[in-house]
């Protein structure tokens, strides 16, 4: 129960950190007997693209011996669209890695024209 609650403080903690938190929703892999392969949604610490990120979300593991569900907090690269994520899942107990889509966008700059030439 420690865990989890410390995971949920994690993830409050990263969605007040950004105002423009991202939905990332993937594959994962729990390594380890108690894991495997499953589904993730997590929420990432930014829509930004091109961005080290941090992740929470929960997890569902359909194959697994022990518990069918997860709670992954880790770091991850978040590139146009696609994030990849290391994690640790504290309801099963293992390391997990996820890939998968993610809402990001660009830094969206001002388009500048181009200064005049003097005289011109």
């Amino acid at each position: 129960m420690k865990k989890i609650v410390l995971a949920g403080a994690l993830a409050l903690a990263t969605l007040s950190a950004h105002a423009d938190v991202g939905a990332f929703v993937g594959v994962t892999y729990a390594f380890g007997s108690r894991g495997g392969p499953g589904l993730t949604l997590q929420v990432t610490s930014t829509r930004h693209e091109d961005r080290a990120i941090a992740a929470v979300g929960v997890s569902v593991y359909p194959w697994a011996s022990g518990s069918k569900f997860g709670i992954p907090l880790g770091v991850g690269y978040q590139g146009k669209n696609a994030t990849a994520i290391v994690s640790y899942d504290f309801v099963v107990n293992a390391p997990a890695i996820s890939a998968g889509y993610v809402n990001s966008h660009g830094d969206n700059k001002p388009v500048t024209a181009p200064a005049a030439a003097p005289g011109a």
